[in-house]
């Protein structure tokens, strides 16, 4: 491995008993499909009704770039879960799997699968423009100090007494992985609307992302970027988060 790429201190996955994370997203790009700008998947429907009932079309509207007065237009077609808690989106070029309800990868894995399998038919191609993995965490600073909570390495800035207790600390790193790229978005936050009460959660935001992807190696690749998050997450956390995840059983 080249030591320009992310590497951090690889550690073999756990499942906790509870997890941080906020947000878990698995898109796939492919070749644009002009017909679903004028019709949604229907065949692709029937096929995960049964587990995602609820359907919603959108169309978006946003202006042009630079200026432009032209107005651009995109068409999303959503299907959820009965609890509401899992979506499928479905555009002209991708298609995702999101929720808000992640448990482990095994559980998340199995679901994305599913939906490949089922939408292969639809997308008719055999390579992807660009598939990613995304995890949104949020750790909670329950004591309101950010020292022991995420790795010192990762938050010296905000920690060593020049700058005072920050309320707000926000950073992005780009950088390369073996098989793709990841951007890792990382901040001191404070609950909106709560006062002097509110708590204090500091954001890990792991996006990894890989284009040009054969039909054939896109669940490998999601594997590996989900094994290189659990690495770089458990890095990113201090003593307390690890305590507050509790002991992980192997998976």
């Amino acid at each position: 491995m080249s030591e320009s790429n992310l590497n951090p201190p690889r550690v073999p996955s756990v499942r906790y008993k509870r997890n941080f994370i906020k947000t878990a997203v698995c898109e796939l790009r492919f070749p644009t499909i002009l017909e679903l700008d004028r019709r949604p998947p229907s065949e692709f429907q029937a096929k995960i009704r049964k587990i995602y009932p609820f359907y919603e079309g959108q169309l978006l509207e946003q202006a042009g770039m630079g200026g432009s007065e032209e107005i651009l237009k995109e068409r999303r077609y959503l299907f959820r879960s009965k609890d509401q808690r899992w979506t499928v989106t479905v555009r002209n070029f991708s298609i995702a799997l999101e929720t808000s309800s992640y448990v482990d990868f095994g559980d998340f894995f199995s679901r994305f699968k599913q939906i490949l399998n089922n939408a292969k038919e639809l997308i008719d191609a055999d390579f992807f423009t660009r598939i990613g993995l995304r995890y949104i965490n949020l750790v909670p600073i329950e004591d309101d100090n950010l020292d022991g909570w995420i790795n010192p390495d990762l938050i010296r800035p905000a920690i060593g007494g020049v700058l005072g207790k920050p309320d707000k600390f926000n950073s992005a790193i780009h950088g390369t992985l073996e098989n793709g790229q990841f951007l890792m978005k990382h901040g001191l936050q404070q609950e909106q609307g709560a006062g002097a009460n509110a708590q204090k959660k500091y954001l890990l935001d792991f996006d990894y992302a890989s284009e040009n992807v054969e039909m054939a190696a896109v669940e490998s690749r999601i594997q590996s970027f989900n094994e290189m998050n659990f690495s770089l997450f458990t890095w990113c956390l201090g003593e307390k988060a690890k305590k507050l995840l509790g002991s992980g059983t192997p998976k």
